[in-house]
C-alpha cells in the first residue's frame, strides 16, 4: 500500500507513559543530519552518525543546505496548544512515501523498511521496499549501499548501530502488529514507534542514570514515541554534545545527557536545542550547572521504571 501524509499535526498520537510535563516534542531518530522535504509535516529527526559523506555527524548544514531551517515553537503557554511543551514543536519535515511496514506489502523477496527518501540526507523519513537479507535479529549485519534501507538483515529487522570503522552493525527487530497493538515476538523487547511512526523497532532499553548499560559505541538515548518520551533505548550517537552544547536530534548528546529545548534549559542555552544532564531525583548532593536549573522529573512519581529520573532544567 502506497501512502503519503501531506500534513501530520504536531500532536501526540501515542501515549505509553504520562509525563509530569507535557511531552518532549519531535526529537526523533535519523541517520546523520536533519533536512527539509517540501510538502510534508514538520518534525525533527534523530541521527545515527552513519550517513554517507556526512562531514560532521549531526550537522544540519553541510549536506544539501535546505531551504528551510529548524525553528522551534513553544505555543502561547496556556497549555491548550500542542506546542506548549518544554521541547516545543520543531520545524522539520517528515513524511512517508512508500510501503506499509505493518502489512509488509512489498513484492516477494523484498521487505518494507525505514529509508532516507533523499540520498545522503541521513534522516529516516519514509518507508521503502528493498531486497531482503538473511540475518535474523541480534545477528551482525552490514548496509548494502549506504543508508538507502538495503541491508543484510532478514524481513523481520533492519541493520542499526553501525561501527564507523568496520561498517558492521546489529540486526534490530521490527515491531509487528499495528501502531496501537504491537509487540516484539522474537526478542521480547518493548516496541518503540520512533520518528513519528517511521522507525518502529525493538531496541534494548536502559536507565540513563546507570552508566555502562549499553554496548560499546552506543548511548542511553531518550526514546520519543508519538511526541512523548516513552523510555530510554541503546542507540548509536550521531554526536556527543555535553551540557550547554547544541543538539539537533535525540541521539546528538553524550551519554548521560538529554537534548532539550532552550525554553526548558534556561537562558544559558544559546541554541534552539541544548544538551543537558540527567539527574537522580533522590540524589541530594548533585547540583545542576545551568543558571536557575533544578532536577526536574521527566516522569510521574508513580512510574515503576523511571520515577527517579530527572533532567537539569528550569521550573516551568
Amino acid at each position: 500500500m502506497m501512502h503519503l501524509h501531506p500534513s501530520l499535526p504536531c500532536t501526540a498520537t501515542h501515549r505509553r507513559r504520562d509525563l509530569v510535563r507535557p511531552g518532549l516534542r519531535r526529537v526523533v531518530l535519523a541517520v546523520a543530519v536533519v533536512f527539509a522535504l517540501p510538502g510534508c509535516a514538520k518534525r525533527a529527526t534523530f541521527t545515527t552518525g552513519a550517513a554517507d559523506d556526512a562531514p560532521n555527524a549531526g550537522d544540519t548544514g553541510d549536506i544539501d543546505e535546505p531551504d528551510e531551517t529548524p525553528t522551534e515553537t513553544t505555543g502561547d503557554g496556556d497549555g491548550d496548544d500542542p506546542c506548549d511543551t518544554f521541547l516545543g514543536c520543531l520545524d522539520i519535515d517528515v513524511c512517508d512515501l512508500g510501503c506499509d511496514p505493518w502489512a509488509q506489502d512489498c513484492l516477494d523477496g523484498e521487505k518494507c523498511t525505514p529509508i532516507a527518501s533523499t540520498p545522503g540526507s541521513g534522516a529516516w523519513d519514509a518507508h521503502g521496499c528493498v531486497p531482503v537479507g538473511t540475518a535474523p535479529p541480534g545477528s551482525a549485519c552490514t548496509m548494502v549501499d549506504g543508508i538507502d534501507g538495503a541491508d543484510t538483515c532478514d524481513a523481520t529487522g533492519m541493520c542499526l548501530d553501525l561501527d564507523p570503522d568496520t561498517g558492521e552493525g546489529t540486526c534490530t527487530e521490527f515491531c509487528v502488529g499495528s501502531p496501537d497493538n504491537n509487540s516484539c515476538p522474537q526478542t521480547g523487547n518493548e516496541c518503540f514507534l520512533l520518528n513519528n511512526g517511521i522507525l518502529n523497532i525493538c531496541p534494548s532499553t536502559c536507565d540513563p542514570l546507570l552508566a555502562g548499560q549499553c554496548p560499546p559505541g552506543q548511548t542511553c538515548t531518550a526514546g520519543f514515541e508519538g511526541g512523548n518520551l516513552n523510555g530510554f533505548i541503546c542507540f548509536a550517537p550521531a554526536a556527543e554534545g555535553i551540557t550547554g552544547e547544541a543538539c539537533e536530534c535525540a541521539n546528538c548528546c553524550a551519554d548521560g545527557h538529554l537534548c532539550t529545548s532552550a525554553y526548558a534549559y534556561g537562558i544559558d542555552c544559546a541554541f534552539d536545542l541544548c544538551c543537558t544532564e540527567y539527574c537522580d531525583l533522590n540524589d541530594g548532593v548533585f547540583t545542576c550547572v545551568g543558571q536557575d536549573q533544578q532536577c526536574i522529573p521527566l516522569f510521574d512519581a508513580s512510574d515503576p521504571n523511571y520515577a527517579d529520573v530527572g533532567a537539569c532544567q528550569i521550573p516551568i
